[in-house]
This record gives C-alpha cells, structure tokens and sequence, in this order.
C-alpha cells in the first residue's frame, strides 16, 4: 500500500499545478491542460477457491497536467505529471497479486526539445521493438497483456533522442537501480533500412532494487534487435541476448519473437494477428521458469473486428506448446460517446494436458492465482 507520505507529496503538487493552470504566469510559452480518466469495473469468478471472493473489482482515478512550461525559438520546455489512484477488492486483493490502496505516479517528466535533440527526465515510458504480445525488448515493460486497456508504468530515468536524419535515430537511458549508486544504462539505434524499420539495442543491467520490473535482481549485459516491414502482409521480429554474470561464468538466454498481421475483407474488415515466442537458456543462467523448463514455445493470436462505427469485437488467445495450457481473452468495446467506453470481457483457459495445477498460462490452485475463468464490465471515462 502506496499510501502515507507519498498522498501528501501527491497533494501538495497537484495543487501547484491546479494554482499554475488557473492563476495568470508570467513565463513566457507557458500553458497546461488538464486530462485523466476513470475507470471502474468488476468481473465474476465462478470457480473463486474456497475462501475467496467471487468479484474482483476495482476503481481507478487518474489526473494529470501536461503542456509547456517554456517556449523559445529554437527550444522550448515541456511537462507532464499524472498520478492516478487504484481500490481493489476481490481474489486478487486477498492472494496479494494486487494491492488493496495504490497510490503513484504515472508520469512525471520534464522534456528540452529542439525538433533534432531530445532530453527528457523523470518517469517516463521507455519502451521500444516490434512485438506486440510478446515483448522481449519491453525492458522496462509492466502491462498486463489481458488487461482491457493494457498500458505500462513509466520508469525513473533520464532519456536522450538525438535523430540523424528524417529517418534515424540514436538514443540513450540512465536509469537509478536504487541500490547505492548502480545505474542501468542502455543504447539503441533505429532506422529505416529501404522500407524496414530496424534498430538494434545495448544495455548494462546491474542488480537493483526495481522490484516491479522484469529480472531485477541479475546483473547482465543485454543485446538486442528488431525490424518491422511489410509484403502484402506485415511481418517484424524481435529478440535480445542476456549475458549473466554469475561468478566468474556467463551463461546466455535467447528470447525471441516473429510475427505477422493481415486485415482480411470480410465485413468492416477482420484483423488477424499472429506471434511465436521462443526462449532458450544455458543450465547455468538463473531459473525463473516456474516449471523449471529450459526452453519455452508460445503462440499468441489475436483477432478483431469493427461490427459498427460504435462496436468493436476482439478475441485474444495464448497457447503454451510444452506444458498445453492455454487462455483465451474474449471482449467487446461499446463506444458510449466520445470519451465513455463500455467494456465486457471474459477469460477462460483450460490445458490440452493432464496436468491441470501446474500450467505456465492455466493453473487450478488452493489459492487464487489469476488464471481462473472469469467474466466482467468495465467502464472508461477519459477527459
């Protein structure tokens, strides 16, 4: 729980920011808008283990300010700085897989742009590569890929863009590992090689304290790529290297990911997306597969279609080839108005093997696990 201190800084600055929108400024270029969104759903889980609550629910408030701070004729100064606030309550809530109270920011970062050089610093989203469901290049990536809307939490670092050309780019991160004075550090280049967008990564991962980010605690050299074309279909792959260090030994994993998009002439259109992911590691590199398995293959498919200007369909499926479990993501989007989206979802997953307590992607437990059927509404406001 998120709470204590850090509502009062919260408070304290978005107060600023609501006396800077509404009372006159005197810095030249300066201007703020106000936007956020609320969210609030529930969804019914018939097979709760014993114990649990049947709905899952929550609330959402987000509220951020965004604008320029200062405007000069080369150069000019921007911000945003959005928390937001999370209630649940539920299985989730009670098998400490979400936090009853989260209060945090979202966004919170200064920018100095002159149209060819970017310097950015604060929380902000530093996400990168092809690949849609299966990010092996989401370094710094949160979202959950079932969720309605998914969306990533920024991370705390300092960020500079500087683009070569029309076409591209060459940019670099420092990132506090928040245990004593490591730094994450990485590069990336990108560019657009004939009509294929392509870009390769380095990064420097030390151990640190980032306990919400993805292998925290290893400290590795990482080495990436990434390309995205098309011929008549679309088609991209991406994949990065971990080097480990551990003792005096480097042990590797490889992860990686294909995959491809058409939209097909049926109706309003039917989009059909496809993407394998594979993952290999050496004995020696740190486990993290619950299963203990070395190599990991995975199918994800999704598929969606407008029925109407307001109506909007889409199937989201995972299927694991080795242990034969599965999940398929079901949701329909009701366009309310403008800015009000009604959501209703549903999950289900099974296994295609005997095993039913042990899936990477479905798992029947004593204890509630998240994998569990279930079905739901969900409402976003934006404003």
């Amino acid at each position: 729980m998120r709470v204590g201190l850090e509502d009062d800084i919260l408070t304290r600055l978005f107060i600023v920011l609501v006396v800077w929108l509404f009372v006159p400024n005197p810095v030249a270029g300066f201007d703020g808008s106000l936007e956020g969104r609320v969210v609030l759903g529930s969804v019914y889980v018939p097979d709760s283990p014993l114990g649990f609550k049947d709905f899952d629910s929550e609330a959402e408030l987000r509220l951020g300010v965004l604008g320029n701070v200062w405007q000069g004729d080369e150069w000019q100064l921007d911000y945003e700085l959005t928390a937001d606030g999370k209630q649940v309550d539920g299985p989730s809530e009670q098998a400490s897989l979400r936090q009853e109270t989260d209060i945090d920011f979202f966004r919170a970062w200064l920018r100095l742009d002159n149209g060819r050089l970017s310097l950015r610093g604060g929380r902000q989203k530093i996400l990168f590569g092809s690949g849609f469901i299966f990010r092996p290049l989401g370094i710094f990536d949160t979202r959950n890929i079932t969720g309605v809307v998914p969306q990533t939490r920024g991370v705390d670092g300092l960020r500079s863009t500087f683009f070569l050309d029309d076409t591209s780019s060459v940019q670099g991160w420092v990132v506090p590992a928040k245990l004593g004075s490591r730094m994450i550090a990485g590069l990336r280049w990108e560019a657009l090689l004939g009509e294929v967008e392509s870009g390769v990564v380095a990064q420097y991962h030390p151990i640190s304290d980032l306990d919400e980010l993805p292998q925290f605690g290893r400290e590795m050299i990482q080495l990436g790529y990434h390309f995205k074309g098309e011929y008549h279909a679309a088609y991209w792959s991406e994949g990065r290297v971990d080097l480990e260090r551990v003792k005096e030994n480097h042990p590797v994993r490889f992860d990686a990911v294909v995959g491809t998009d058409y939209t097909f002439d049926v109706g309003d259109g039917l989009h059909v997306l496809l993407e394998y992911f594979f993952s290999t590691r050496e004995p020696q590199f740190s486990q993290d597969d619950v299963k203990g398995d070395r190599s990991i293959h995975q199918f994800g498919v999704l598929l969606d279609q407008p029925i109407s200007a307001d109506i909007r369909w889409q199937l989201f499926s995972l299927f694991d080839v080795r242990d034969g479990s599965f999940q398929l993501v079901p949701q329909v989007e009701y366009t309310l108005t403008s800015q009000v989206f009604l959501y209703i979802t549903g999950k289900w997953g099974g296994t295609l093997k005997t095993d039913r307590t042990a899936g990477r992607l479905f798992k029947e437990t004593a204890d509630f696990n998240g994998t569990e059927p279930n079905v739901g509404l969900t409402v976003i406001a934006h404003f």
